[in-house]
């Protein structure tokens, strides 16, 4: 190498060293800052109408699905809705009914939020957060009568099926509702029962190695919001937006598995569920970008409905490649 090639050689290494440290200090200030000061640090982005990862206000993350992830389950799913991922999986026991509902089973479903999925989560006995989701959850599937607990009748008063949904996250960046109600209804969607008789001689339920698949009645799909100081609602916020959020509201939105509606379907949501904390109005130096609570909950409600279609197109395609 000449004496000229080996100085621009150098110069060049030079300056992409700089070039290197420069953009390591540049991220290592944008770090500092958003741990000292994140209202201002989330504020900078969202008065510029974007957020820290790059979404409009208004967009969700986007979602992958894939059913039968558990082969020793009897129906299961893994979701991942940005950086948040969890994985869902049904067991299937005999149980008795109750006397008040001598032809109907149980759907009994669990969140586990593992120390594993976030720092925020301590190992141990579940915490309020894993509980509270939990019982969402149940909520939700119950009004939205996603299940005909008929389905589940082995005999009358007799014996039932019990499906337990245990769902376990894997990795959690906020929005844990709406990752558990997809990967709920997409192992629901995925689970098939054995056929199963009971013997009154011997009060004994016996199964077969043929199998039926679950009849979904509704799919029932979430989506979450917050309000950031009492300005700007978001769409699918992040851990660390909902953190700095002062209001927020999960809707769920029922369709109909046998008919999903296309973009232009002029058909009205069903609003199944609805999960509110705090105000929704948000205010503005400019008056059109000023709305109050019930403004805000219709956009929320639009917005949810053009998601819950999202989300069922995504679950027909992962069970058009299943069959």
């Amino acid at each position: 190498m000449s004496a000229t090639a080996a100085a621009a050689a150098s110069s060049a290494s030079t300056l992409t060293a700089t070039a290197a440290s420069s953009s390591g200090n540049a991220d290592l200030v944008a770090t500092t800052f958003k741990r000292l000061h994140p209202i201002s640090y989330l504020s900078r982005f969202l008065d510029a109408s974007i957020r820290e990862d790059g979404r409009a206000l208004t967009a969700f993350r986007e979602a992958t699905l894939t059913l039968g992830s558990i082969s020793t389950a009897d129906g299961s799913s893994f979701v991942r809705i940005g950086n948040t991922s969890c994985i869902a999986a049904i067991k299937a026991e005999v149980a008795a009914p109750q006397l008040s509902r001598s032809r109907e089973g149980y759907l009994i479903p669990n969140v586990e939020l593992p120390a594993v999925c976030s720092s925020k989560f301590k190992p141990g006995v579940p915490g309020d957060e894993s509980q509270v989701l939990t019982s969402r959850l149940l909520a939700l599937l119950n009004s939205s009568n996603v299940l005909d607990r008929e389905q589940l009748c082995i005999h009358e008063a007799k014996a039932v099926w019990c499906l337990y949904l245990d769902i376990s996250f894997i990795c959690f960046d906020g929005n844990a509702m709406d990752a558990a109600v997809l990967a709920a209804v997409a192992a629901l969607s995925n689970t098939k029962l054995a056929k199963a008789s009971y013997d009154p001689d011997t009060e004994q339920v016996r199964c077969s190695s043929d199998r039926t698949a679950l009849l979904l009645q509704e799919l029932p799909l979430a989506s979450s919001f917050s309000i950031f100081e009492n300005q700007h609602l978001l769409s699918d916020p992040t851990t660390f937006e909902s953190a700095l959020s002062s209001s927020h509201l999960t809707i769920a939105v029922s369709l109909d598995p046998t008919s999903i509606p296309k973009s232009t379907s002029k058909t009205k949501p069903t609003v199944t569920f609805l999960h509110q904390s705090g105000r929704l109005s948000t205010t503005s130096a400019d008056p059109s970008h000023t709305a109050t609570d019930q403004q805000n909950l219709q956009a929320c409600i639009d917005r949810a409905y053009s998601r819950a279609r999202q989300l069922a197109s995504l679950l027909r395609d992962a069970r058009s490649q299943q069959s």
